[in-house]
């Protein structure tokens, strides 16, 4: 796929190059009008299990993804001290927040209860925190929610195991009794009230059935637990998968591994696709079928959002032609999208005028490490040159929040919103890289008597 006229669908009129020469790359570019509609369509399919969504704001802290979304009418999901900070400061209120994640410190939890934002439990040593913290407020027992997991593998294969290998960090399993015991543990405590069930499986999550097994299993379990307790919400979490990323079976460890990960050989059209409006029709049968449809049911996705919503523009910055191999080198590589490489096919458009043929390409990054590569097999045109723009699409989760300045700056962002382009974060410059730094006294080296000899 190219774009030759630089102007890619739901990213308005602009040619993206003007965005370059202006701002720069590699620049982030950020659709806000693709995200609002993205954020609708997703509300939408989900409205017959009557789902409302909650943003998960580590996919992408941008304060300007996080207002628009809260404009939009969505809570977020919140997993650190600065995440809360950043959702109160974009104008979301405390009840329109939720506080997961495997550890919160004191302060955090002292923090969410302040501002009157539901907690998840995930750590024991929460409890008495939170039950600490509601008598100090005095307003009663404190409503919060515990997060659990089921013994099913969201990922699983058709013929392949269907449970997981390891138990995750994150929460308590229901299969074996670890959850019945947290569960008890909140219940004995009088300021606290256990009125949630959470659980979240995973990310980029393709087989629907899959997650939807997973989910009865946790709302068998959640509506034995209401027999004990008065539940009000149920958070059946994200990661619901985007058409935009396909990821590939394995991980490598340097590229000389990297036939472990070639593609599957699998036709696009084949390749299993998280179905929304299945997945809704599902969750609101499951939910009936164990008399919890009177619940309040979120959900948490991210990449879901955001994913297709911003890309990464970058220009060639060199060419390396190896006869049955070609390289071509971006200027932004894997820190700037660290979920990103080898093992997850993304899409590359180049910004050419004409594109001409096309070839197989290896696409890697500028930076000095071996595993800042992008493809082994992505089809560029052969009349590409160095000075070129490539977007790299799909760039809006993940990338922006969890960039390094590993041998290069971070870049500007920009958002495009009804035609106009704003600068929505500045490129990072070396003083602010090393602005932490305590400063140093550089001795001058001593360099009598170390001439040629």
């Amino acid at each position: 796929m190219t774009a030759s006229e630089g102007v890619l669908p739901g990213f308005g009129d602009l040619d993206l190059r003007t965005l370059g020469g202006r701002f720069g790359t590699p620049l982030y570019v950020v659709s806000l009008d693709r995200l609002r509609e993205d954020a609708a369509r997703l509300a939408t399919a989900l409205e017959p299990a009557g789902v409302r969504l909650l943003y998960s704001l580590k996919t992408n802290y941008l304060p300007a993804v996080v207002a628009t979304l809260a404009d939009e009418g969505l809570g977020v999901d919140v997993v650190s001290g600065y995440e809360l900070r950043a959702a109160l400061e974009c104008g979301l209120p405390g009840e329109r927040i939720v506080f997961n994640g495997p550890v919160k410190t004191e302060e955090e939890l002292a923090q969410a209860v302040r501002h009157g934002v539901f907690v998840n439990v995930d750590g024991v040593e929460e409890i008495a925190v939170l039950a600490r913290l509601a008598a100090e407020r005095g307003d009663g027992p404190l409503p919060v929610g515990l997060r659990v997991y089921p013994p099913h593998n969201v990922y699983a294969e058709p013929g392949g195991p269907v449970g997981r290998a390891v138990p995750s960090k994150f929460g308590w399993p229901i299969a074996d009794g670890a959850a019945d015991e947290i569960a008890g543990k909140i219940m004995a405590e009088p300021m606290l009230r256990l009125t949630g069930v959470h659980c979240h499986l995973g990310s980029q999550i393709v087989r629907t059935g899959n997650l939807l097994a997973a989910l009865e299993a946790v709302c068998a379990w959640a509506a034995r637990l209401r027999t004990r307790t008065e539940l009000t919400v149920l958070n059946v979490g994200g990661g619901f998968g985007v058409e935009g990323i396909h990821r590939l079976p394995g991980a490598v460890a340097s590229l000389s591994e990297v036939r472990a990960c070639r593609p599957d050989g699998a036709p696009v059209s084949r390749r299993p696709r998280f179905d929304v409006a299945l997945f809704a029709r599902g969750l609101a049968e499951t939910l009936r079928r164990h008399h919890l449809d009177d619940l309040a049911v979120f959900a948490e996705p991210g990449r879901a959002l955001v994913s297709a919503a911003a890309v990464l523009l970058t220009r060639v910055i060199g060419k390396k032609d190896l006869g049955v191999h070609r390289w071509v080198l971006l200027d932004g590589g894997l820190s700037l999208l660290p979920t990103a490489g080898v093992a997850e096919e993304h899409r590359f458009t180049p910004l050419v005028s004409e594109a001409g043929a096309s070839r197989p390409c290896l696409v890697g990054g500028p930076l000095c490490y071996e595993g800042d590569v992008f493809g082994v097999g992505i089809d560029l045109p052969e009349t590409l040159e160095t000075g070129d723009y490539v977007v790299v699409q799909d760039a809006g989760a993940y990338g922006f929040s969890r960039a390094t300045s590993f041998n290069r700056l971070r870049p500007a962002t920009v958002t495009i919103s009804a035609g106009v382009a704003e600068l929505a974060w500045r490129a990072e410059t070396y003083e602010d890289l090393m602005s932490p730094a305590t400063p140093v006294r550089v001795a001058r080296p001593d360099v009598r008597g170390r001439g040629a000899r």
